[in-house]
């Protein structure tokens, strides 16, 4: 009995997957978000690389002239790296959350305005984040937080440091899996909002694992494909490869990119419609078909999580 009840939550998730791709292929323009947030990704990710450039520069005319004024031990020159490199990381790791959460929140604001059969836009979903500011930047310190625990602990070796690492990141997945809806639709603060997301996952664990698959499933198959064809042929059938690669590798990278944006799409509306049935009890009616009835849960109302009756402010910790 147990066992059927997991795969009933299972079989709904891949439903709910798979009927979020049908979503996607009549509201193609979702994908410009995930489209915007990767070129805003790439373009920092140069701007990144040419300000360490630079910074390193600086450093070292820095700490030469320092030299010449002072003598300084080698403890103090990588003392000083390992703080810059620190806080470099945390810097980082901050833009990279709430830029990928901004982006994420404008298009989960927009499918849960479609959902409610609402008029929307590229920017009424921009619009919808912006007016969750200072949660996002909060949600971008925890996570840059949490990714410099993650980092020391990837720095460990040895079975029991891979075991704590697969259980952390497992546990971090389950706890933010609806992190950006509960941001975008509940209004509360960090605390709140990681609250809700436990909550809500908890009682959906079935069903979201179920939608991860479901779209992972066929995204990863598509691009194992495409690296197949586009790399692994040449490679493996050609007797000078170099000669077809050239040809072939940006297409294939192309391709892949094109995925990621449409995993991020089909995920983020797979997410919301099933944050929709856990806090309103029923599915989008662009989910007609499947039956909620399989899964054994109550219905929950939207008000009864914290942060709808908190009191506090939209972005308050």
């Amino acid at each position: 009995m147990v066992l059927q009840s997991v795969f009933a939550r299972f079989r709904t998730g891949f439903q709910i997957a798979k009927a979020s791709f049908g979503v996607l292929r009549r509201e193609k323009w979702l994908l410009v978000f995930p489209l915007l947030y990767g070129l805003t990704w790439t373009a920092g990710l140069a701007l990144l690389l040419a300000g360490l450039f630079v910074a390193l520069i600086g450093v070292g005319f820095g700490l030469d002239a320092v030299d010449q004024i002072a003598s300084v031990s080698d403890g103090t020159v990588d003392g000083v790296a390992q703080v810059a490199m620190i806080a470099l990381s945390f810097l980082v790791m901050f833009v990279a959350t709430a830029v990928a959460t901004f982006f994420s929140a404008a298009l989960v604001h927009s499918v849960g305005s479609l959902f409610h059969d609402e008029s929307t836009s590229l920017r009424a979903g921009f619009a919808g984040a912006w007016e969750s500011r200072r949660t996002i930047l909060a949600w971008g310190v925890v996570g840059a937080v949490v990714g410099l625990i993650f980092q020391a602990l990837e720095s460990q070796d040895g079975w029991g440091a891979q075991i704590v690492r697969a259980i952390a990141g497992a546990a971090w997945f389950m706890m933010t899996f609806f992190i950006v809806p509960v941001i975008v639709f509940q209004g509360g603060g960090v605390r709140d909002s990681l609250r809700d997301s436990v909550s809500l996952f908890r009682e959906t664990w079935g069903e979201a694992g179920g939608v991860s698959l479901g779209v992972g499933l066929v995204t990863v198959t598509l691009g194992a494909l495409v690296v197949a064809v586009g790399i692994g042929a040449p490679l493996l059938l050609v007797a000078n490869p170099g000669s077809v690669l050239v040809y072939t590798v940006v297409p294939t990278v192309l391709l892949l990119g094109a995925l990621a944006v449409v995993h991020i799409a089909a995920t983020a509306i797979a997410k919301t419609a099933l944050y929709q049935y856990a806090t309103d009890g029923e599915l989008p009616p662009e989910f007609e078909g499947i039956d909620p009835d399989a899964i054994v849960k109550r219905k929950r109302d939207s008000s009864e999580l914290t942060g709808a009756s908190s009191g506090q402010r939209p972005g308050q910790i």
